[in-house]
């Protein structure tokens, strides 16, 4: 289908995005490559809209950064598919588009009359993505979902638990996100399977799938040679066990106070992450820092001795204070370069303030600047580099029904007293 954009790599093709909150980001994804996204929202506006954090420089309702972020790089559109006159509306744009994704119940698309068999019917090349909480059928499709429930029930909370056992919730919105990224890179593939069949196809996302490749990658334990590998709370009681996640081992500590903020550093333990630690201790020993007792530890091998009693708990946890006292003496940006020099896994936990001040990330361009009813808005700008016309600009996150006349004039011919009878009987 053919669309307004002139450059990006999907300049050629055409969404309708009927995501709420739970998917926005596809949408998005895709508009940053270039397609002609349309945002379809209800006449009384999407959830996401409500989402915080706000921005104190704009009205209520018009000042959510989560929909500015996330609704950007759209146009936008009203349209109650719940009704008769909006469904039909919604087919016939159907007719002229490549890509609908939409984030409704698993039940909601087929009662509306909206379901994939009907879409293809209409368009026989469109590509149907679905994201849902736990699927469109099995035992849990049903189940009422949150962000909490979805992140939970994925896993990923369970090796982020406290020194207690009890697991800490994510701080802010993630689960779905893992879930609408799924969801662009799953449309990608559907389009280049459309390019050899000619046909489209139901996509469908599970965020409950998404979110468990998000547990530090312990499901990956045997390929990289912890082949007995348990949580230490799930082990055979008949064996000492080890997390050897590189997520802190028995103490579970990754988070370390540095001079201006937070570290991130796991002391991971064996093949996959020991060798990490063993240059952190490296450069302990040079400067001074590192206790006599630790000089002969090799964090590649330690499992082995922690599993036979030969290095206790306390002497561990003893290893740990040296290094909390040593990371405590330098800044957030200073680890980040030894890292890099040295090739420790250890990163700064990095602020919003950080981000947007990064000479990383300034160097390459990252960020960009629009305006957003008056508001100025900064953006994150193409995920990827070195592709020469393969992103747009971006485009600021649409105000609600902003383009009803200039979608529906431009793509179903409607005309300005069509548009009022329509506005006014709340169908758009």
């Amino acid at each position: 289908m053919e669309s307004t954009n002139t450059n990006g790599f999907l300049s050629p093709y055409r969404v309708l995005d009927l995501t709420d909150h739970r998917g926005l980001l596809a949408g998005c994804m895709l508009g940053k490559l270039g397609a002609d996204v349309i945002q379809v929202e209800p006449p009384t506006g999407s959830s996401a809209r409500r989402v915080g954090p706000f921005a104190p420089d704009a009205p209520q309702g018009q000042n959510s950064l989560y929909w500015s972020a996330y609704a950007s790089h759209k146009r936008g559109i009203t349209c109650d598919v719940d009704q008769d006159e909006g469904r039909a509306l919604l087919l016939r744009l159907v007719e002229k588009a490549d890509f609908l994704i939409e984030s409704a119940d698993p039940s909601a698309m087929r009662d509306r009359g909206l379901d994939y068999a009907t879409l293809r019917r209409v368009n026989p090349g469109i590509i149907h993505v679905s994201i849902t909480p736990f699927g469109s059928n099995g035992p849990k499709s049903d189940y009422a979902d949150s962000e909490l429930i979805v992140w939970a029930s994925a896993g990923p909370l369970h090796p982020n638990r406290d020194q207690k056992g009890v697991p800490t919730r994510i701080s802010v919105p993630q689960a779905y996100l893992h879930g609408a990224a799924d969801a662009a890179g799953g449309a990608l593939v559907a389009l280049f399977a459309r390019h050899a069949t000619g046909n489209g196809q139901h996509v469908e996302i599970s965020a409950q799938q998404s979110a468990s490749l998000a547990t530090l990658s312990v499901t990956l334990a045997a390929a990289v040679g912890h082949d007995n590998y348990h949580f230490p709370a799930d082990a055979p009681s008949r064996k000492k066990s080890l997390d050897l996640s590189g997520s802190g081992a028995r103490t579970r500590r990754s988070k370390w106070p540095v001079r201006d903020g937070i570290l991130e550093l796991h002391l991971g333990l064996g093949p996959a992450s020991g060798g990490s630690a063993n240059k952190l201790f490296a450069w302990m020993r040079e400067e001074g820092a590192l206790p006599a007792e630790f000089a002969d530890w090799d964090w590649i091998t330690l499992p082995a001795r922690l599993q036979s009693d030969e290095i206790s708990d306390e002497q561990l946890d003893a290893a740990r204070a040296a290094v909390g006292r040593f990371v405590a003496r330098y800044t957030k940006a200073e680890l980040l370069q030894m890292g890099l020099k040295r090739g420790i896994l250890m990163a700064p936990a990095m602020t919003v303030e950080d981000l947007v001040n990064s000479e990383h990330l300034g160097k390459r361009g990252f960020f960009e600047v629009v305006r957003e009813q008056g508001a100025e808005r900064t953006l994150p700008g193409p995920f990827a580099a070195g592709c020469a016309n393969g992103f747009v600009r971006a485009r600021p996150a649409p105000a609600l029904g902003e383009h009803n006349r200039e979608v529906y004039s431009q793509l179903l011919n409607l005309g300005g007293p069509e548009l009022e009878r329509l506005a006014a009987a709340k169908v758009i």
